[in-house]
Parts: structure tokens; C-alpha cells; sequence
């Protein structure tokens, strides 16, 4: 009787963990996002980069930096429309700091690239 009584209480720990784990799965796959990321070489010191990250965001996307230069770093960060038209939001970052930078880009917005300096 007592191995009856274990097989029932496995068999509903089971239940309770594959309960738990479906949703876990599905979660994954909804909140799953592109994360992208980007360099710009420094002038000095040689072969030092500023660099960038950013998520597909909806309205809003945070661009992370860590700048490595001993010298700030204009970088565009390039907003394409639904149409493909092209338009630049300027990010500048101080030598040898890191950090983030939230843009407001709205639905009809996505973040095609950052770019070294803030012209098209």
C-alpha cells in the first residue's frame, strides 16, 4: 500500500511540474526578441571600439553603449519606417563611459542600424 501511495504522489508531482513547465516553454517563445548589436573604431587609442546593443522593441528601444575611446562618439542611430524611409536620432557618448540611452521610435518604427556619426 505504501508504493501505491508513492506512485500517486510522484504521479501528481508530475502533473504539478508539467503544469508549471508548459507555460514557461510558451513564455520563451513570446517574449522572445533580437537582440543586435553594433561597433564604431576609435580614433585613439588604436584598436578600441565603442560599442552598442539594442532589442526589437515596440514603441521604445534602449540602446546600450560602453565606449572604450579616450574621446566622445557621435553614433546615429538609424530609424527606418514601414515605407523604408530613413531617419537618424544622435547619440553621443563621453570617452571610457557605458550606459543607456532610451528613444522613443514609435509602432510604426524599427531601428535598422547604428552608425558612426549622426548623417544619413
Amino acid at each position: 500500500m505504501k508504493i501505491g501511495k508513492t506512485l500517486m504522489a510522484a504521479s501528481a508531482l508530475g502533473i504539478a511540474l508539467a503544469g508549471i513547465a508548459a507555460p514557461a516553454a510558451s513564455a520563451d517563445t513570446v517574449s522572445a526578441q533580437g537582440k543586435h548589436t553594433a561597433s564604431i573604431k576609435c580614433s585613439k587609442p588604436s584598436g578600441k571600439k565603442s560599442n552598442y546593443s539594442w532589442g526589437d522593441g515596440l514603441t521604445n528601444v534602449t540602446v546600450y553603449f560602453n565606449n572604450h575611446c579616450s574621446h566622445k562618439v557621435s553614433a546615429g542611430i538609424v530609424l527606418k519606417d514601414m515605407d523604408g524611409a530613413l531617419s537618424v536620432q544622435c547619440m553621443t557618448t563621453n570617452g571610457g563611459t557605458s550606459g543607456k540611452k532610451k528613444f522613443h521610435i514609435g509602432a510604426d518604427h524599427t531601428v535598422a542600424r547604428v552608425q558612426k556619426g549622426c548623417k544619413l
